[in-house]
């Protein structure tokens, strides 16, 4: 009895749960490595579908239930439905992998077709008689052994395990096993695997055949279904699918009906329990492959999620929930508050002193920032947007910025464009890499080299060698040279496309089916092209020559507009509204985001300075602290209207990219600091340095900030709250980290004069840092589960154990753990608390970066391409944060909140 209740102690203890949390992260961290290494079906054998991994989940839900009787949790509802629901959760799990079944049906145009391939692979034995199927999952390490036995004509076979050799991607798997019937052995070799249907393989044992076979297996359904017509659509003036759809009719015999139904993506067909899914189509558009879900967990996982929602609102509500007592402890008393603000304008290159370009400069502003910015353009997507919007994106490649000499980026393209002449003379494009200013013979203070300066005077290309070598080599073999001289190869071939005027399409083709513009050296040459329209093209040209050398642009703006008449006449149906083309112009002009990265780093920097002044002078300065507040409100309603100025041009939620989505971290962290911790100045500084950061590396020039279409798949509302929720979270957790930072710093400081102010601030921090992670923590959670239901609803599964998604899963669990140190004694400290809350960011880092550039998966870079190396500031930066952690240590004793 006493090892029992020691058990049942154990069991049911907060140290168990943890742990098991600990075991699910940890499995699924690692499985990310091995997938990425060797295969998702690797992965799923050794992890995801392991009998181990499903017991820690299983002990996992039983040790909750355990925890929420033993601490009649019933007592705090919000904590109680929040508990409750991941267990709801992990029930519905259970029925949908136990009981639940997927396929892939493929259709034909005017066909019919009641049956489907399995996704998973059977090990299928057949004889005359008989027929056995068992569900076979291999993997490329590890122990794949396997024996089964049945009886045939009363005597035993079995089927025994001797290799497998996995195929590449696409390439059919090779399994070896070794057969014995009537007190013979034969060895099969069966090639297949999950998605194939190969012939089986026959083995004579006397007057006994029997077949072989491993791969998906054949389902038979109790329906068929007719593919009427499917139905492609395309981004005008590009191979981008907008959206596909199939015309599907369901005939059922049994009920004698037939059920049309249109199928496209994010609109499923739901019929007697099974829903189809748009998936892919035939290369030649005639054929639909659907994907086939049976779920019988839907509704008790839906179920759960709803009660996880209710749950964690519920739980910012609850009398004596932990979310209340800390709000309750920081009400008690408010910190000083103080902010220096300095508005931070970009820098440009000093204006050019020659004649031609100063006069180029005065004559062009006003037609190149008016009517010539509004001119509509195709971009190679398909995007209808104005040229002002093609101008900014060009400049910033070839420069870097968006300004050369003193000239907007309009006025720089319609420079490049007027006068190519000239502007391949001029210093325009960017040049970092010293060895390859040496390679060019260039002094070392060079920054910027015109385009003609790249070629000999026979018109050889000066870094042809170098590029050449640098293509041949795979990325990881290429050293910073390779990668500064292809980067630079890019954008001299940006200049030369533009010099050209080729990414210029502003002519659309009249009755083209595909909406195509073409560019005025094309059109010219385009028979389908009227010669009204070449006249006005030849206006236009010949009247910017008179505007740029007189300063008279009535003819240039006369043939302007009526080009742009010639768009709307032509391709009317797809252009944007004139508000939304003028909004896009303002966008680009105001450029919002770049300003705010100054204005959020001086007012971070000088926010946690003059905070940290304050507590070790013991001062305040009441009369700023409005002053402070309204300034870090301005910047973030400047963030917000960006946002929504964004939302309105692109016609999408602001967060479907890198760009956006990083973008929307900043506003997140901005948000956090104004709207929830707006009572202390080092949350303030905090905030606005998390959004700084963030809003940095937005605007860094790996990340494409390009307003883009969306993929078919993307243009779901459950994308949007997933997307929009989960995000947002991250500015939650950032804050945490960096309050997590400055408690640490605050303890590295911290003496016996200034202890007392110290650990008071300190405790103030750390409750504020927990707050932080809570909010943090219920909307990553709630944002991965909205997750789950976009998916479900797109494609027909919640989970699919990618990459992002694991470590998304894995980030829940860092954060589940941290937030519930407190309940273990010896780790119940705001020493580790902090260190847990700062070290905990780096599975953020990892969902958001590492997955993206160095694992493969649908969510990854790396899948089409080999991964870059890790950047050694990540080193050093690991190294100080831990130097930090431990030189933190002898301040560690401050009392808990």
């Amino acid at each position: 009895m006493k090892f029992i209740s020691i058990l049942g102690k154990l069991f049911f203890s907060y140290k168990f749960i943890l742990f098991m949390l600990f075991l699910l992260g940890l499995g699924a961290g690692v499985a990310t490595f091995v997938e990425s290494a060797y295969d998702t079906q690797t992965a799923k054998v050794l992890v995801y579908d392991a009998f181990w991994y499903e017991a820690v989940m299983l002990l996992l839900t039983l040790a909750l239930i355990g925890i929420i009787y033993k601490n009649k949790m019933w007592k705090k509802p919000g904590a109680f439905i929040l508990h409750l629901a991941f267990i709801a959760i992990l029930i519905g799990a259970g029925l949908t992998r136990y009981m639940g079944y997927e396929g892939i049906i493929h259709i034909r145009e005017g066909l019919s077709e009641n049956e489907m391939l399995s996704v998973k692979a059977y090990l299928q034995i057949k004889t005359e008689k008989e027929s056995f199927e068992y569900p076979l999952a291999l993997a490329q390490m590890g122990n794949n052994s396997f024996s089964y036995r049945e009886i045939i004509d009363g005597k035993p076979l079995h089927v025994n395990y001797k290799s497998y050799h996995a195929g590449a991607k696409g390439e059919l798997g090779t399994l070896l096993v070794e057969v014995t019937y009537d007190n013979k052995t034969k060895t099969a070799k069966i090639e297949g695997g999950a998605g194939w249907i190969e012939p089986p393989i026959l083995l004579h044992f006397d007057n006994v055949e029997i077949a072989l076979a491993w791969g998906s297996k054949v389902v038979e359904l109790p329906f068929t279904l007719k593919l009427v017509d499917f139905q492609l659509e395309r981004y005008a003036g590009s191979q981008s699918p907008s959206s596909y759809a199939s015309e599907i009719e369901v005939q059922d015999k049994a009920e004698e009906r037939t059920l049309p139904y249109r199928i496209f993506m994010n609109h499923p067909l739901h019929y007697k329990g099974y829903t189809f899914f748009q998936s892919s189509y035939d290369t030649d558009e005639k054929g639909t492959i659907l994907e086939v879900n049976k779920d019988p967990g839907k509704w008790p996982t839906y179920f759960g999620y709803l009660l996880l929602c209710i749950g964690f609102i519920g739980n910012f509500f609850t009398k004596g929930s932990r979310f209340l007592k800390l709000r309750s402890f920081l009400q008690k008393s408010a910190l000083a508050l103080f902010l220096p603000l300095l508005l931070c304008s970009s820098t440009f290159l000093k204006a050019d002193t020659t004649d031609s370009l100063e006069q180029f400069r005065k004559n062009s502003r006003d037609h190149a920032n008016g009517a010539f910015s509004a001119l509509l353009v195709q971009d190679y997507m398909g995007r209808i947007k104005p040229i002002s919007t093609e101008a900014v994106e060009i400049v910033n490649k070839i420069a870097g910025k968006s300004f050369l000499f003193g000239l907007t980026p309009e006025q720089v393209i319609l420079g490049m464009s007027s006068n190519a002449v000239l502007w391949q003379e001029l210093p325009i494009i960017k040049l970092s890499n010293a060895n390859i200013k040496k390679a060019l013979n260039l002094p070392p203070e060079t920054e910027y080299v015109s385009f003609a300066s790249m070629f000999d005077t026979e018109g050889y290309y000066k870094l042809a060698k170098q590029v050449a070598s640098a293509n041949q080599k795979t990325q990881k073999r290429r050293d910073t040279f390779d990668t500064d001289v292809i980067k630079f190869d890019e954008k001299l071939n940006v200049a030369y496309l533009t010099l050209k005027g080729v990414f210029f399409k502003f002519i659309p083709i009249p009755n083209d089916p595909a909406h195509k513009w073409i560019a005025p050296n094309d059109a010219f040459d385009n028979p389908m092209i009227s010669s009204d329209v070449k006249s006005m093209l030849n206006d236009y040209f010949v009247a910017l020559q008179d505007g740029v050398t007189n300063n008279h642009w009535e003819s240039a703006n006369i043939a302007l507009a009526k080009l742009k008449e010639n768009q709307r006449t032509t391709s009317g149906d797809i252009l944007p509204s004139d508000t939304r083309v003028q909004a896009e112009v303002l966008y680009n002009h105001m450029g919002l985001f770049q300003k705010l990265v100054g204005f959020y780093f001086v007012l971070g920097i000088g926010a946690f300075i003059l905070a940290v002044f304050s507590i070790f002078t013991c001062k305040s300065y009441p009369k700023l602290e409005k002053g402070v507040l309204y300034f870090f409100m301005a910047g973030f309603i400047v963030h917000t209207l960006g946002l929504a100025l964004r939302w309105y041009i692109s016609g999408h939620a602001p967060w479907s990219d890198s760009y956006e989505s990083m973008v929307y971290i900043g506003w997140s962290a901005s948000f956090a600091g104004v709207m929830v911790f707006r009572k202390s100045i080092l949350s303030l500084s905090a905030a606005a340095i998390l959004a700084a950061i963030v809003m940095l590396v937005a605007h860094m020039s790996f990340v494409n900030p390009q307003i883009t279409n969306l993929v078919p798949v993307l243009k779901s509302y459950w994308l949007t709250i997933h997307v929009s929720v989960i995000t947002a979270s991250y500015g939650f957790l950032g804050m945490g980290a960096l309050l997590g930072l400055m408690a640490l710093v605050l303890m590295l400081f911290k003496n016996k004069k200034n202890a007392l102010r110290i650990n008071e601030q300190i405790r103030h921090i750390a409750a504020i840092n927990e707050i932080s992670l809570i909010i943090g923590l219920s909307m990553l959670t709630v944002g991965n589960f909205f997750g789950g239901i976009w998916a479900n609803e797109s494609w027909g599964r919640y989970w699919g154990w990618d990459p992002k998604e694991t470590w998304a899963f894995v980030s829940i669990i860092v954060y589940a753990i941290i937030v519930h140190l407190r309940f273990i004694p010896k780790l119940n400290s705001i020493y580790v608390f902090s260190i847990a809350s700062l070290l905990g960011y780096t599975s953020i880092i990892m969902t958001y970066f590492g997955v993206n550039f160095y694992l493969t998966g649908m969510h990854s870079y790396a899948a089409t391409g080999e991964s870059p190396d890790v950047p050694s500031f990540v080193y050093y930066t690991l190294i100080i944060l831990l130097s930090l952690c431990a030189l933190a240590y002898k301040g560690r004793d401050v009392k808990t909140v």
